[in-house]
């Protein structure tokens, strides 16, 4: 019975190790295979460029690569694909290498036929899916699906080194939620929970696709990423205010949602330590939240704001 298609990617520079290796692909009693081959290490990174596959076959020695080199290139280039590596009888050193710096199994040569080399790569397309979840897992905030703080270092030093290779500008915007207590209190932690998702599906709507969006904690959102167009930030925040304004004047809505936010700009001179970006966010956060609660406040005593009055 055939479960599912497979798409291999076969990196082998030997014509006849290939030909046998893709006959026992086709012979599996559980998977069907669609094998790609290919015999030099420029040819396979050309194909994975512009090719999906589920697992690679990779023999380490290549025409136009040698032994570790040649797996540091295909992971580099494709490193979301599980791969198995093929080596000589007498490699099983290079092969345990091999696992360490990413494989996720290596095969002797001669040393194994269809029915350990169909399990070797089911094994291997679910190691690679489990230990996939397991690093998402411990970079994604559970609640809202948006990068965790531990996803946000991770991923912010890209942002910044991407503003230095080029003309354009980073900015670094910190959200905080307003009221955020008042909801948790009146209609209790379910809904608070709610709001939370609401404002992150917001702020990924709002935003490119391409900007570093992440979840601190508590009501705290933070937005990192590059301007394509000048004033790009500040348009993204003003969508917000819109969206946000539209949903809380919708009928049935038992909370508002509104939010304040602190941003800061940064370009190839700097600044570029992000120790320094986020003390300059949060402080343009807390200003901005100090002139909302200025102006709120007389509004709820049943006055007009001192700013608007002549």
């Amino acid at each position: 019975m055939l479960y599912q298609t497979i798409k291999v990617l076969l990196v082998e520079d030997m014509l006849m190790i290939a030909k046998i290796t893709e006959q026992m692909l086709k012979k599996s009693p559980s998977n069907r295979y669609a094998a790609t081959h290919r015999a030099r290490l420029a040819e396979a990174v050309t194909t994975l460029k512009t090719e999906e596959f589920d697992v690679i076959l990779l023999d380490l020695n290549l025409p136009d690569s040698r032994e570790l080199d040649t797996l540091a290139r295909i992971i580099e280039v494709a490193p979301d694909v599980p791969i198995i590596v093929l080596t000589a009888n007498n490699s099983d050193e290079v092969g345990l290498q091999a696992v360490k710096i990413g494989a996720q199994d290596f095969l002797l040569k001669g040393d194994f036929n269809y029915l350990t080399l169909d399990r070797a790569i089911v094994y291997a397309i679910e190691r690679h899916r489990l230990q996939r979840t397991i690093r998402q897992l411990a970079v994604i905030d559970e609640l809202t699906g948006l990068y965790n703080r531990r996803g946000f270092n991770t991923l912010n030093p890209d942002v910044i080194q991407k503003v230095k290779k080029s003309d354009l500008r980073g900015y670094l915007v910190y959200f905080d939620l307003d009221r955020f207590k008042q909801i948790n209190d009146v209609h209790g932690h379910a809904k608070g929970d709610e709001a939370l998702k609401e404002f992150s599906l917001t702020l990924q709507s709002v935003f490119r696709k391409d900007s570093l969006l992440s979840r601190f904690g508590g009501d705290e959102f933070v937005a990192m990423g590059v301007e394509m167009n000048p004033g790009q930030a500040e348009q993204t925040l003003s969508s917000l205010d819109v969206v946000l304004s539209v949903r809380n004047a919708q009928a049935g809505v038992i909370y508002n949602l509104e939010s304040s936010h602190g941003v800061t700009y940064f370009d190839k001179a700097g600044p570029h330590d992000i120790e320094e970006l986020s003390a300059a966010a949060d402080a343009a956060l807390y200003q901005n939240k100090e002139r909302r609660r200025r102006l709120r406040a007389p509004a709820q005593a049943g006055l007009q704001p001192q700013e608007d009055r002549r």
